[in-house]
């Protein structure tokens, strides 16, 4: 879980020092500060549910592209390997 927060904390540092820079010397006009704040927690709010869902569905999202590009991959989790004698 800090895994998401780490990440949706850099995005969120990363496109507000972008802001900042763009509305200062791209613009040449400053933006409130109010609004600045209100993209950032929108941008942080996106990150965190973006990561959260990446996160918890990976297997899920493995597994769709491996169909997608007809890759053929066993999945260790589901492979059973039965080393013991015989019960039969």
């Amino acid at each position: 879980m800090e895994n998401i927060f780490i990440i949706a904390f850099l995005v969120t540092v990363f496109f507000t020092a972008f802001k900042l820079f763009e509305s200062k010397y791209l613009e040449k006009e400053e933006k409130p500060l109010k609004v600045i704040v209100r993209d950032a927690i929108i941008v942080f709010v996106c990150a965190v549910t973006s990561s959260f869902i990446f996160f918890n569905c990976q297997e899920y999202i493995n597994e769709f592209f491996n169909v997608v590009t007809e890759t053929k991959v066993l999945n260790a989790n589901n492979t059973q390997i039965f080393t013991g004698a015989p019960e039969f």
